[in-house]
């Protein structure tokens, strides 16, 4: 299901943009749900109860012209923050539709907005989605921050915390889930992962080396693996590269 929310102060505009993208679901065939809200605040306090419940928006209609934080500001906070969904900014001014450019927004409609550009500006949207990187929801103190699921080098346990070791950031997140239950997520979206000992799972992808008592990751970090554990983590690793081969080659 797309989850789809729609931003904007003017009320009938709020319900216009609502009813249009329930006709395009309809058509497209497509499940949709829709919110909305009439400024950024409420957006903004949206989304974090979406981040709660782990559900995230996948579409946002946003107006640019609002009282308070205005539509490219929201933008480029949401960027900050990691948050990947596809923006289409909605104007009745057409000189700021080169500030799309800087939050990497999917096009501008220009008010009043027409059934044929919407629809194909939510069609590409769709697609978008669809080749977007997969990525995961960690739970931090007080946060929730979004990570690109082949950028986890490896988990690391932390008592009850677990340690997020990515490609892409200096240190690690330190995520409040336990390693059993991050490595049970991400199988369900990835069959990249293997647990090499009690307190750390590797990102198959991102291995340099493997002897018979560590692994050697990308980075240099070397890690041991437990006793009994060679042989799986090897049979793992090859069907993993030649799965990786065979899609190449297709």
């Amino acid at each position: 299901m797309l989850r789809i929310a729609i931003c904007d102060d003017e009320p009938v505009q709020l319900a216009l943009l609502e009813e249009l993208v329930w006709e395009w679901a309809k058509e497209r065939h497509m499940e949709c749900s829709t919110e909305l809200c009439e400024n950024a605040e409420q957006f903004l306090f949206l989304l974090a109860e979406r981040r709660e419940k782990k559900q995230e928006v996948d579409i946002l209609l946003l107006d640019i012209e609002m009282p308070g934080m205005d539509g490219v500001e929201l933008a480029s906070r949401l960027r900050k923050e990691g948050e990947g969904m596809q923006l289409l900014f909605v104007t009745g001014i057409a000189e700021r539709a080169a500030e799309g450019y800087d939050v990497d927004a999917v096009s501008f409609l220009i008010k009043p907005v027409k059934r044929e550009k919407l629809y194909a500006c939510l069609d590409r949207a769709a697609a978008r989605l669809k080749r977007q990187e997969p990525s995961f929801l960690l739970e931090t103190a007080g946060a929730v921050e979004r990570v690109r699921i082949r950028k986890i080098r490896f988990l690391e346990s932390a008592g009850h915390d677990t340690l997020v070791h990515c490609a892409d950031r200096e240190r690690p997140v330190r995520c409040l889930q336990g390693i059993a239950q991050l490595e049970r997520l991400l199988a369900e979206q990835s069959g990249a992962f293997y647990r090499i000992h009690r307190t750390c799972v590797i990102h198959l992808s991102h291995v340099e080396r493997i002897s018979r008592k560590e692994v050697t990751m990308e980075g240099g970090t070397v890690l041991p693996i437990a006793r009994g554990k060679w042989e799986g983590l090897n049979r793992a690793y090859l069907a993993w590269y030649r799965a990786g081969t065979e899609r190449e080659e297709e």
